[in-house]
């Protein structure tokens, strides 16, 4: 099944992110294993705050309607949100160690 790292871009909401987090937290800890998300988690440096989600699914759109009921989504807290497929080069996350 195709990997897709997903990029958050968050806005500048201090206030609504602090407060929403534990639900945003909990909501992804929900995708974990049938959700499709494999890892997730917060990236440093660059402009602005954002994270990274990496999962197993058919396509973007997938991921998408798995995503949209996140709190941070429906709070307008993820000002942008990025969905790429990545083709693994070399590692093993998301495979099933047959290299497929």
């Amino acid at each position: 099944m195709p990997v897709f790292a997903v990029i958050y871009r968050y806005a500048d909401k201090p206030e609504i992110i602090a407060e929403h987090r534990p639900a945003h937290r909990e909501y992804l800890s929900s995708l974990l294993g049938d959700g499709g998300l494999i890892a997730s988690g917060r990236m440093e440096g660059g402009t602005g705050d954002s994270a990274l989600l990496l999962f197993e699914a058919e396509s973007p759109q997938a991921i998408e309607a798995v995503l949209n009921p996140d709190p941070f989504w429906s709070l307008g807290v993820i000002e942008q949100r990025e969905i790429k497929q990545w083709h693994i080069g070399s590692g093993s996350i998301g495979r099933d160690g047959d290299g497929h």
